[in-house]
């Protein structure tokens, strides 16, 4: 029995009728990336009542915050179905890697969803708690990092590379940065952030990801 069938019966219609809303918004971006679609057009796409979606989410804007929580779901579990090797500057640059060749599959969709979060809100939304436990699983068990900088490492530097992904994202949703571009982008602000963490025997290491990827 899965997680899922675990649930209550209730609980488990909620997630469904949800899902069926998030894959209705998902045909009508690849339709039109510009989200500008009505809650009118996404119920009819999704076979549901017209008030379900303001039901299950209140605003069009939590649907698009719902998305990107399920974009970032969606690395978080190519990560872990890849399982990369290696120390945590090497499963950080795999992350970033893995990140940008789903956000690639899809890009006007995925600039529309992650774009909207720069909308005014009245909530705040998970998605920068969820981006922070991404980067947290990515940096592991912090090898690679310096002992004497670990712990500080495991407060800040998770929430710092997401900072830094969304920066990279903010630039190439704006088209200052191509989708070529995206990966070393990230690549480079990484290795910046990285450096000051890092054991002496991975310096060098960076300082080349910094000469290949950055400016």
């Amino acid at each position: 029995m899965t997680d899922a069938e675990r649930l209550p019966l209730r609980e488990q219609n909620r997630r469904m009728v949800r899902d069926l809303v998030l894959d209705a918004a998902e045909r009508l971006l690849r339709q039109d990336a510009t989200a500008d679609f009505s809650m009118r057009a996404l119920a009819a796409e999704a076979g549901v009542g017209f008030a379900t979606p303001f039901n299950h989410f209140g605003s069009k804007n939590a649907i698009m915050q719902a998305l990107s929580e399920r974009v970032i779901a969606r690395m978080r579990t190519r990560f872990e179905e890849e399982g990369p090797e290696g120390d945590a500057i090497d499963r950080v640059t795999a992350m970033g890697r893995i990140a940008v060749a789903l956000l690639l599959e899809q890009p006007a969709v995925y600039k529309a969803v992650v774009g909207s979060l720069g909308v005014v809100s009245q909530l705040p939304s998970a998605v920068r708690l969820r981006s922070t436990d991404l980067w947290t699983l990515a940096l592991g068990d912090l090898k690679g990092l310096a002992g004497e900088t670990a712990e500080r490492a495991r407060l800040v530097l998770a929430e710092q590379l997401a900072f830094s992904f969304r920066g990279c994202l903010s630039f190439w949703i704006a088209g200052e940065l191509d989708d070529k571009q995206l990966e070393p982008a990230f690549v480079a602000a990484a290795a910046t952030l990285l450096l000051g963490f890092a054991e002496p025997s991975r310096r060098a290491h960076l300082l080349a990801l910094l000469a290949k990827n950055g400016r």
